[in-house]
């Protein structure tokens, strides 16, 4: 009911967080990061958006409303499965980025312009991308559903 997926991301959190203040206290933070943060754009986020996915499936179970549970399971597993493809994409783009990107001797100044760059491509798709902007009393959804009025 969520409770895996939350330990599973709590968990990796304090490992990443666990080697990321090891390498800075050890004085390879600058290293370290600029082999990340081009790529963790991506994988952070996609874990993140997996991790939501797997709640929704909890929640499914826990808050049927007015479906039976395994028909609010059916109906919110297929959303889940949408967005979870999307996070393997997100991790597919990722492992690009960090079989060719991350370790070039490219200088860590362009590094990390790249990898804030993305961050925010990552953040302004993420803020864009399927949001309904209601205007009245129409709703305007901005992927592929019908306009209601």
């Amino acid at each position: 009911f969520g409770v895996v997926t939350i330990y599973v991301l709590v968990s990796y959190g304090i490992i990443i967080g666990t080697i990321t203040g090891y390498l800075i206290s050890q004085g390879h933070g600058e290293t370290f990061l600029s082999f990340v943060i081009s790529h963790g754009a991506f994988e952070l986020t996609a874990i993140a958006i997996a991790g939501g996915a797997g709640l929704m499936l909890g929640n499914a179970v826990l808050h049927p409303g007015q479906r039976t549970r395994l028909e609010n399971l059916q109906v919110q597993g297929r959303e889940a499965v949408q967005i979870a493809g999307g996070a393997v994409v997100m991790l597919m783009i990722a492992a690009l980025i960090e079989a060719f990107w991350s370790p070039a001797a490219i200088p860590v100044y362009v590094k990390f312009t790249v990898g804030g760059v993305l961050w925010l491509l990552v953040a302004l798709y993420l803020s864009v991308v399927g949001r309904e902007v209601i205007y009245g009393s129409e709703v305007l959804v901005t992927d592929e559903t019908e306009t209601q009025s």
